[in-house]
């Protein structure tokens, strides 16, 4: 993954072309760097994986917290 990817990621999570997406361990640091850069990073949820290996899910909740 690259900054762009990561930024598409994101932009497609807000629009609702993705529900979710899974971020692997390996790409993490990529994505989070891109992540608390956007202006509604609090929207964003992440949640660790079960049995994931460390992999982060994400979704986007408007409002979700303060």
């Amino acid at each position: 993954m690259n900054k762009q990817m990561a930024a598409e990621i994101l932009s497609d999570l807000r629009s609702g072309d993705l529900s979710e997406y899974v971020v692997i361990k390996e790409e993490f640091f990529v994505f989070r760097e891109v992540l608390v850069k956007q202006e509604d990073k609090k929207s964003f949820r992440g949640f660790i994986v079960p049995g994931g290996g460390g992999n982060v899910k994400y979704l986007y909740q408007p409002g979700w917290t303060a």
